[in-house]
């Protein structure tokens, strides 16, 4: 899919073929890519990278354009079982354009997010500003799931929270390789070899590069709390199960008293004492209801005592 954009009023707003000057294609197919290869001689490996999950960030010089490959979180699916993964996108400066590749739309016409755009250099900076505050989000989001996964953790015995957090730390490892990437990148656009910047892009990108070392910052610690703390959570896991087992260990013997009892009187026997119905004892029932209670406090007052 072909969108086509143009700078109007400072914003971004949809346009015509003929007057763009954002092209974004979206999951394009071949046709479309050789199509764009021939009309701006793009690299073809480059093109390739650009949605290449396993591609790191990089920025590419050539003599009619620059290259920008830039990772950027996946829209979260509930199928990813709490696996959050990276993409990457690219994008391509002409001198009067802007050509983007993408496997997934970016919301352009966000007036809140790409606001202000003065020049083409602008819009870019705007749309990597847009990965930096993607990643903030996600990175929030899996420091309350991490939060809620903790929660249920002390009294669940289940193994699928910790299997989560497995995909929790997991996705952080990945994270942490693609905005570090994103940084160096961010780092040589600073040095300013090709792109011009004026001083109000300059001050953009320099927050951008504070923002993308916060989130760079805030993924570290995210890691080395859940990987430090993994353990600790297992244990808590095998502790409740231990838990669970003693509390049904001391039910089955608590249940195995007065069946011992009644079994006992069960017997097809002669009991002595006279304490049995052959003898004629009347009470002979009541006496077996006895032990039984009797039986059954016994072990629940040394229950209490000895803190089973």
């Amino acid at each position: 899919m072909i969108k086509y954009y143009k700078l109007m009023a400072g914003h971004v707003a949809a346009a015509e073929r003929s007057e763009a000057q954002i092209t974004m294609l979206v999951s394009p197919n071949q046709e479309e890519i050789n199509a764009l290869m021939k009309e701006n001689q793009l690299d073809e490996h480059t093109i390739a990278s650009a949605f290449d999950t396993e591609e790191l960030a990089r920025l590419e010089y050539e003599d009619d354009y620059t290259a920008i490959i830039f990772k950027k979180p996946k829209s979260y699916n509930a199928e990813d079982q709490f696996l959050f993964r990276i993409t990457s996108f690219g994008i391509f400066i002409f001198t009067n354009k802007v050509v983007i590749l993408s496997d997934t739309d970016l919301p352009l016409l966000d007036e809140k997010r790409f606001s202000r755009i003065t020049s083409l250099n602008m819009f870019v900076l705007k749309l990597l500003n847009y990965s930096a505050y993607h990643f903030g989000e996600h990175l929030r989001i899996i420091s309350r799931v991490n939060d809620e996964l903790e929660a249920k953790l002390v009294s669940s015995m289940e193994n699928k929270y910790l299997l989560y957090m497995f995909g929790l730390c997991k996705s952080l490892v990945y994270y942490l390789d693609a905005i570090s990437s994103n940084q160096t990148v961010l780092r040589k656009l600073q040095s300013g070899r090709n792109l011009m910047f004026t001083e109000a892009e300059k001050d953009l990108l320099d927050d951008i590069y504070i923002e993308t070392s916060q989130g760079l910052k805030q993924t570290e610690n995210l890691s080395n709390i859940l990987s430090s703390m993994m353990d600790a959570r297992a244990s808590i896991v095998s502790n409740n199960l231990n838990s669970l087992m003693k509390r049904l260990t001391i039910l089955t013997i608590g249940i195995m008293v007065p069946t011992f009892v009644v079994s006992f009187f069960s017997m097809n026997i002669q009991y002595p004492f006279g304490i049995g119905v052959e003898f004629g004892n009347p009470y002979a029932f009541w006496l077996v209801v006895f032990l039984v209670i009797l039986g059954t406090v016994g072990f629940l007052f040394l229950n209490k005592k000895n803190k089973l």
